[in-house]
């Protein structure tokens, strides 16, 4: 699993090293994200270009984003 964790960041960098780590995944790969917030526009991107998350609120202001490329992987098995 690839962390990237990106709450101390401002924008637009959490969103840019997001996709650019997606883009290196493999079908394999699993990558957490750690945001301060919700990504909505990032699930957009990820829908447009084959990518499947599962978004978690951890506590106030920590979510846990989970993303892969795979179709086939049960995300459910990466809940925190």
């Amino acid at each position: 699993m690839i962390l990237l964790d990106v709450r101390e960041l401002d924008h637009p960098l959490p969103l840019e090293m997001t996709i650019d780590a997606f883009k290196k995944l493999s079908n394999s790969d699993v990558l957490r994200l750690i945001h301060r917030r919700e990504p909505i526009p990032l699930f957009e991107i990820l829908a447009k270009n084959g990518g499947f998350y599962l978004s978690q609120e951890i506590s106030d202001g920590v979510w846990h984003i989970t993303i892969t490329r795979d179709p086939h992987l049960d995300l459910e098995l990466y809940r925190v």
